[in-house]
This record gives structure tokens, C-alpha cells and sequence, in this order.
């Protein structure tokens, strides 16, 4: 299962999934679903569930503040996001 992590910028969403790519980690950088955006079109970082913690941490450690993190559900014909954080 995935989630995605909502900050303030998607220049943050990518200094963010360049940080953890150093450390070997592979994510990547997507469109902000609409409804979930609140300040028009933008990016987020999409993960996997499991690495919420790490994700947490090094936004953290390097001053990215994290809006909002949801919990992607796939459905039949959309995907349903599940605020988590």
C-alpha cells in the first residue's frame, strides 16, 4: 500500500525524495490529487506505507515541514486517500 506526503511546495516534494534517494531509497514525485490540494495544482512525494516513519524523520532532520500525509486505497475506478497524518 502507498501513501503520499503533502507539503507547503513541490520544490520541497523534490528536495524531500532527492535526500532520501541519496540514502538509497527509490520514490518519486506526483501530482497532488485535486481535491486534496488547498492551494491550487502542486506535487507531493508518493512512498510506501511502511516507510512513514523514515519519510517523517528526514523531513524533520532537514526543516521540511509535512502538511499532511494520506493513505492511498486503490478502488475500481479511482482511488480513495485516507488522511493518516
Amino acid at each position: 500500500m502507498f501513501a503520499i506526503a503533502v507539503m507547503d511546495s513541490g520544490n520541497y516534494a523534490i528536495k524531500l525524495c532527492t535526500i532520501l534517494e541519496r540514502k538509497g531509497y527509490v520514490f518519486e514525485v506526483v501530482p497532488t490529487p485535486c481535491h486534496i490540494a488547498k492551494t491550487g495544482c502542486g506535487y507531493c512525494l508518493k512512498f510506501p506505507l511502511e516507510f512513514k516513519g523514515l519519510v517523517l524523520q528526514e523531513a524533520l532532520v532537514n526543516k521540511i515541514v509535512i502538511r499532511e500525509i494520506y493513505r492511498i486505497e486503490p478502488q475500481l475506478t479511482k482511488n480513495n486517500y485516507v488522511k493518516i497524518y
